[in-house]
This record gives C-alpha cells, structure tokens and sequence, in this order.
C-alpha cells in the first residue's frame, strides 16, 4: 500500500473525528512531499492526528460545559430570565457603552404589587404561575438588545438598551399595561396582579449600585402614589 492510499483509507475511517483546520493542512503537506515518506511515519503521524482529534473534542465539550455552567449561574430558572448576578453584569456592559461612545439606556425595576397575598391565598405553586407568565411576557416585549430579569422573588427588571429614554418609558409602559391583563386559573378560580414600576438612566455617570438604588425608590414611589393618584410613573 502506498502513502496516498493509506491517507484515503485514514480519511475514510476517521470521519468521526473533527480534524482542525491547520492539521489538515499539515495532511495536505505530507500528500504533497508523499514521495520522501515511509509508511511507518505514516502511521506515526495518524496516531498524532487521531491524539490532537480527541483533545480538541474534549477541548470542545469542555467548552460548552464551562458555557452551560456560566449560564445556569446567571439564568433564573423558574422564569429562564437573567437573574441579579446576570442582569448586573449587562448593566456593567451599558455603562461602559456610555462611557465609550455616549450612549444611554435605561432600566426599570418592576415589582407585582400584593405577590405576598396571592401566596398566601392560593399557595406558592399558583405563584409561580404568575411569575412564569411575568417572565414570558417581559421576553415576547422586548428587543433582541434589550434584557429582562427576575432579580427576586417578585422583582423583575428590564435594561432597555441605547434608546430614547422617553420613548423607552413609553414602552416600558405598555408592559407594565401587559402585565396588568396577566389571568391564572388556578383549582378554577382567576388569579390577577398588577405591578408598580421605577425608572433609572443608565449613562457615563452611572454605577449598578446607583442603578439599583434609583430605580427602587422610584418604583415604591409610584407604588404608593397609584394607591392614592392616577400618576403612573417616577423617575429619581
């Protein structure tokens, strides 16, 4: 058998592996000087092959293993959501953003208003209900830029990316609209919640801790003005 036969055979047998791209130009190199080489070094240097194969396959799923850790420590998993550690990192990436090219976003803190109540009435398993739909709904309502989060219990938030604030109060308003249509039937009777909202501008000034802070306030100072005026929204 000569050199080249043996590589065709070696190619045949081998298609499981995910040879990398500069080894199959070295494959292509001993094809091209075949005539110098035996077919002991040969078989030397399919051994290297199928070695260098198997590592990046195990370099590979170690990657994506590392990549599925990473996410399940910033997924909420009730509501497959970001959760607080996963949000914060993105509101890191925001206030870079505006640091370097003067862009600005901004995040609402979001908090369903009598949550503790609906437990305590109809059990956490109705709860949870309640909070998935939330977290389907932030998702379907929001740009592939844009994030959404369970930060808590029953807080959410949102980090409306480069925007228009005005506008992007505007349509942080029409989900906080959305989630006031939220229905579960639940052992047959219908479960409704509503939710209060706050505002924070995310630019060069920002910090998450400031971001966080703002937002809160706003939030349960709109809380306590919707039970006593119609005024729908505060930013501090």
């Amino acid at each position: 058998m000569n050199i080249l036969q043996y590589s065709s055979n070696y190619q045949t047998e081998h298609t499981a592996f995910k040879v990398s791209e500069k080894a199959s130009e070295l494959i292509r190199k001993f094809h091209q000087s075949a005539d110098g080489l035996t077919l002991k070094n040969w078989k030397v240097l399919s051994e290297i092959l199928d070695y260098a194969a198997a590592a990046e396959q195990t370099i590979a799923e170690q990657k994506k293993y590392i990549s599925n850790l990473e996410e399940m420590a910033t997924t909420d998993m009730l509501t497959g959501l970001l959760n607080r550690q996963g949000i914060e990192h993105e509101i890191t990436h925001a206030i870079a953003r505006a640091k370097r090219f003067n862009e600005q976003s901004l995040f609402a803190f979001i908090d369903l208003d009598c949550f503790k109540f609906i437990n305590d009435t109809y059990g956490h398993n109705a709860g949870d209900l309640i909070l998935q739909q939330v977290g389907n709904i932030l998702k379907s309502s929001i740009r592939a830029t844009d994030e959404a989060a369970r930060l808590a219990g029953d807080e959410f938030g949102l980090l409306l990316n480069n925007c228009n604030i005005e506008k992007a109060k505007e349509r942080a308003g029409y989900i906080r609209h959305s989630l006031r249509k939220i229905v579960v039937n639940y052992n047959g009777e219908e479960i409704h919640t509503t939710a209060s909202m706050g505002f924070a501008v995310v630019d060069h000034m920002s910090t998450v801790n400031d971001i966080f802070e703002q937002s809160d306030k706003a939030m349960y100072k709109n809380k306590r003005d919707r039970r006593r005026t119609k005024n729908k929204y505060h930013l501090s």
